[in-house]
């Protein structure tokens, strides 16, 4: 009796085509993946991007607005000094659709030493932080250059009476504060002993002084400071420059006195001194009278 014997093979072919999609489908979700991030990467990315632009621009509205209001000061005669403090900006007060920042402005005279009378040439400085100078996220600068202006201020010395340790001939002390350098005060002795002294018969505020000299003052001036002429202090923290030759300027912290004398300690023993004109400036006081505009630069 014979027997029919079934034979069953696997569906080989059933599985491999299962398991070719399940690896489809793992690719594809991992190019999915990819994909989304790339996109979130792209649009983070984009945002910052946007947003630090944001900030560029508004840091340099800020600057501009600075810059602004130092040429409108000019313009009217409002300016009074250079440099200038920091003032805060805050921009359609401090909509926070626009938010708030911060600018610095710094008023420089280009001639160095300053020009106290005279016209002369000013740099405009405009610094635009956000949100403050202290931790800025974004910072932009707006410089002016070369702005032509006419500076004003009051010589003290003028008003002033001048006494000095000797005197040459018809060569008086009253000869440096006469308002002419065809005149000049002249030491009766030579050498580094001699002094000037500078009555203004009140307490005034100085704080820049002037001596124009007739090329026998070498690089040091020593000044002292006295309110009944008889005790006198050394002035601390002064800065001279020579500029040009035989003009000297000295800066220093505004000091509030009547008495100034100016000491000569590096003039040569076989020399006397011999001072032309001594001035004496406070510059919070200077005035400037905007001429023209200079040239305009931005630093992003």
């Amino acid at each position: 009796m014979s027997r029919a014997i079934a034979c069953h093979r696997p569906a080989r072919p059933r599985a491999r085509a299962r398991g070719a999609a399940l690896l489809l489908t793992f690719f594809m979700m991992l190019i999915l993946t990819g994909v989304g991030v790339a996109v979130a990467v792209f649009a983070q990315n984009s945002l910052l991007s946007g947003r630090g632009q944001l900030l560029d621009k508004q840091a340099y509205y800020i600057a501009e607005a600075g810059w602004q209001r130092a040429r409108q000061a000019l313009s009217v005669g409002t300016w009074r000094a250079a440099p200038s403090a920091g003032n805060t900006y805050n921009t359609t007060n401090g909509d926070p659709a626009f938010g708030a920042g911060e600018y610095q402005v710094t008023l420089v005279d280009a001639t160095t030493p300053a020009v106290e009378n005279g016209d002369t040439n000013y740099t405009i400085t405009a610094e635009g932080y956000v949100p403050n100078r202290t931790t800025p996220a974004a910072k932009r600068k707006e410089t002016e250059t070369t702005i032509d202006v006419t500076v004003a201020n009051t010589n003290l010395s003028l008003a002033g009476t001048a006494t000095a340790s000797s005197t040459s001939g018809t060569n008086t002390a009253s000869k440096a504060n006469d308002g002419s350098t065809g005149t000049k005060w002249q030491a009766g002795t030579k050498g580094p002993n001699e002094w000037l002294k500078l009555d203004l018969g009140s307490a005034k505020t100085v704080d820049r002084i002037l001596i124009k000299d007739d090329g026998n003052i070498h690089a040091t001036i020593t000044l002292a400071y006295s309110d009944d002429n008889a005790s006198w202090t050394t002035v601390s923290g002064t800065t001279t420059v020579e500029s040009p030759n035989n003009s000297f300027t000295i800066t220093f912290a505004p000091t509030v006195h009547r008495y100034l004398r100016a000491s000569f300690p590096d003039v040569s023993s076989g020399d006397k001194v011999g001072i032309k004109e001594w001035e004496n400036y406070d510059t919070s006081k200077r005035t400037v009278t905007y001429n023209d505009p200079g040239s305009v630069t931005t630093q992003w």
